[in-house]
């Protein structure tokens, strides 16, 4: 989800996304650095505060305090913040003996904000996405800390925590570089359709089962209601987070297969699948069913289908249930079975700056996050009684009069940004009884892709990387979004591809992978 985020992401998102998306203080919409300083002071001042059931002291000022950045997708007051913190740092300093530091920041501001700080010593622990290739940004720009050797020494129960699959995830040449958020990896399409047109018309959103049946839908929406739009981006001018095609190979962002199953490396704007995507965005946008101004679009596309102004987002979607997550929503039946490729399996990941002071006490916290139940519902969902409430189910709700729009502590709403959601309550809102179980049983269902676990170095290859940068972004969203024909643009981008190399970097990644691939 780094949109889903994000995405998005993620969403985006990813989103992050992509995934699983991120000025004034407490809110979204910028860096946050000093969110949480208020809580902190009193800490760096020496003050005390309650360590132990025997009534003995531990002077935080006398404790390391690290700092945690964590990207935001809904608002926190910085009342809530403070309260928080305070309540973290209690636990921490009864349990681990250090403090931290919250940093909250909007994720879509997060990268640059993290980056920014971690040419300091002012950032500790961190989040961050590795969708489109950052773990080897990352890794080979010396920021993160290799923590593999902390990582064997941990306590079984950490190590326990992950599958190999997520360890080759966040390792870089047999080292680690962090812990990948423990969630449900990969994802299939659905649309998230408006309930009331749904209902007005009579829709079955499980007759949605691809493009199709899908356009057939659009069309008549768009003929009885002229009015909305038919059909927006997922987030901003990004059609979709979750595509129908393969992408992200090696963790790179510019090589792609052109299926789960394929291992024949291309451009993005040479894949069949990706063809026959653009086909139907450009038919639907030539007859007035996708925004006009897609491209240039600000929006997030289910908070739009939410408010009425569309009728239909394209999304990735898992096992958490979208239509709870965007009200007067309704979801389409899936238009693509859930699949992980390798950039989707620790797309979010948390891990330590290189630059840290304090890189033992940042581990022990990091280490914390994945483990410790108390601290990471806390850190997520806030203070019981005041920002969610356990209800007669066992279930964490929010509290009477409070919805996910006036609950001050946004974790609660959008927990998909945290470390490890398997350690707290379940939900209320819950479509399952037990989420370790239904994520494990999502994952053992989720086809990933055989190029998962190929690393290509791209060190060498920064102008490469910038260039095809500038080109993707050149071509990418309006060719997705339909605003340009694919095919009228297809011979200026593979001109334009030859020109800065890009069939000669790829015969070397697929060589590569051949040999890879030959050895399991």
């Amino acid at each position: 989800m780094k949109k889903k985020i994000v995405a998005s992401l993620l969403c985006a998102a990813m989103v992050l996304g992509s995934l699983v998306g991120c000025g004034a203080q407490g809110t979204s919409g910028g860096t946050a650095s000093t969110q949480a300083d208020a809580a902190s002071s009193s800490a760096a001042a020496g003050e005390t505060t309650e360590a132990s059931s025997e009534g003995t002291k531990a002077a935080a000022g006398d404790m390391v305090t690290v700092s945690l950045y964590i990207p935001t997708l809904a608002p926190y007051t910085d009342e809530a913040i403070a309260e928080v913190q305070n309540a973290v740092n209690e636990h921490l300093a009864e349990n681990y003996g250090i403090q931290t530091k919250l940093v909250y920041t909007e994720i879509g501001n997060f990268e640059k904000a993290i980056n920014l700080a971690m040419t300091t010593d002012e950032l500790d622990v961190t989040c961050y996405f590795t969708g489109t290739g950052q773990l080897s940004n990352y890794v080979n720009n010396g920021q993160l800390l290799d923590i593999t050797d902390y990582f064997n020494n941990a306590s079984d129960e950490l190590k326990n925590s992950f599958t190999e699959a997520e360890i080759t995830a966040s390792s870089m040449n047999g080292r680690m570089y962090g812990l990948v958020r423990k969630y449900q990896y990969g994802g299939k399409e659905v649309a998230v359709l408006n309930k009331d047109i749904v209902e007005e018309m009579g829709i079955d959103p499980s007759s949605i089962t691809d493009m199709d049946s899908l356009g057939e839908v659009l069309y008549k929406v768009h003929e009885a209601h002229p009015e909305i739009y038919a059909l927006v981006p997922q987030s901003m001018n990004d059609m979709t987070w979750n595509s129908p095609w393969v992408g992200g190979i090696g963790l790179t962002s510019f090589a792609y297969t052109n299926d789960i199953d394929s291992t024949e490396l291309k451009s993005i704007f040479e894949l069949d699948s990706f063809r026959e995507f653009c086909n139907y965005t450009h038919q639907w946008y030539q007859d007035g069913l996708i925004m006009s101004d897609a491209i240039s679009n600000t929006q997030e596309g289910s908070s739009m289908v939410t408010a009425g102004a569309a009728f239909a987002t394209l999304h990735n979607a898992d096992i958490d249930p979208l239509d709870t997550l965007y009200p007067n929503t309704v979801i389409s039946a899936t238009l693509i079975e859930p699949r992980a490729v390798p950039t989707d399996i620790g797309n979010l990941q948390y891990g330590i700056s290189t630059n840290s002071a304090h890189p033992d006490e940042a581990f022990t916290l990091l280490s914390a996050l994945y483990t410790d139940s108390k601290l990471h519902t806390l850190l997520s969902y806030g203070i019981e009684g005041k920002h969610y409430v356990i209800n007669e189910d066992g279930c964490a709700d929010y509290p009477e009069g409070m919805t996910a729009e006036n609950e001050p502590y946004g974790g609660f709403a959008a927990t998909a940004t945290y470390p490890n959601y398997l350690l707290n309550p379940l939900k209320a809102t819950a479509v399952v009884d037990d989420y370790k179980t239904a994520v494990d049983e999502w994952n053992n269902k989720v086809k990933v892709s055989k190029t998962f676990g190929f690393f290509f170095d791209t060190s060498e290859y920064g102008d490469f990387i910038t260039a095809y940068k500038n080109l993707e972004e050149k071509y990418l969203h309006s060719v997705k979004t339909g605003s340009v024909a694919l095919d009228d643009v297809l011979p200026a981008i593979r001109s334009e591809l030859e020109a800065i190399g890009f069939y000669d970097v790829l015969a070397k990644m697929q060589e590569e992978l051949d040999a890879y691939l030959a050895k399991q």
